[in-house]
């Protein structure tokens, strides 16, 4: 239902691409635009740093394990929930987590001082490839390859078939999510153009 739901409210991003660019700074200026990249910005830290420190739902499970002790106000500290990645098994921020997150961090900063200009574009991808090669390579086994070796060598999308649908609710909000998409869109482009 959501594929058919976002084929229909993609129409709305797509009629503001064809839009001019006066038109678009007038609806959506610098203060609205910057403003929101902060913000989506500001989100995003906090998601990366609980992926730094072994995983979202490793982290948030934590806190609500924590949540659930406070409210009935019993003696024990919280129980600290492990992470599970790959063949691993650690406590929430553990040394080895926020090492494998430190080593990407470290790459993506070399690639920003010393890199090329494709690399510095490309930067956070390369970086987070560093980071998957690091976890790979270790003795540790953060890396589940399971799902790997069970799939296809080679398979193609149009082998399957996906049944499209409108789920009448989820449109107000996929249009407003697409609306924000376009806001955030004018504000990188426009930063990336004045910057370059």
């Amino acid at each position: 239902a959501m594929l058919g739901t976002s084929m229909v409210c993609c129409l709305l991003e797509l009629f503001l691409s064809f839009m001019p660019v006066k038109f678009l700074k007038k609806v959506f200026p610098p203060i609205v635009t910057s403003i929101t990249v902060i913000l989506i910005g500001v989100a995003l830290t906090g998601t990366g740093m609980k992926y730094w420190g072994g995983g979202v739902v490793c982290a948030e499970m934590g806190w609500q394990t924590h949540a659930k002790v406070v409210a009935q106000d019993l003696s024990f500290g919280p129980p600290f929930p492990t992470c599970t990645n790959g063949e691993t098994s650690y406590l929430y921020g553990n040394p080895k987590y926020i090492g494998l997150g430190f080593s990407v961090l470290c790459f993506l900063v070399v690639i920003e001082l010393w890199g090329s200009v494709f690399m510095k574009n490309c930067n956070v991808l390369l970086a987070l490839l560093f980071g998957y090669m690091i976890a790979g390579l270790s003795e540790e086994k953060f890396v589940d390859q399971d799902n790997i070796a069970l799939a296809e060598p080679i398979t193609f999308l149009w082998v399957h078939t996906f049944p499209i649908s409108i789920y009448g609710p989820a449109i107000i909000p996929m249009l407003i999510a697409y609306l924000v998409t376009t806001v955030e869109t004018v504000g990188d482009i426009t930063a990336v153009y004045e910057a370059s």
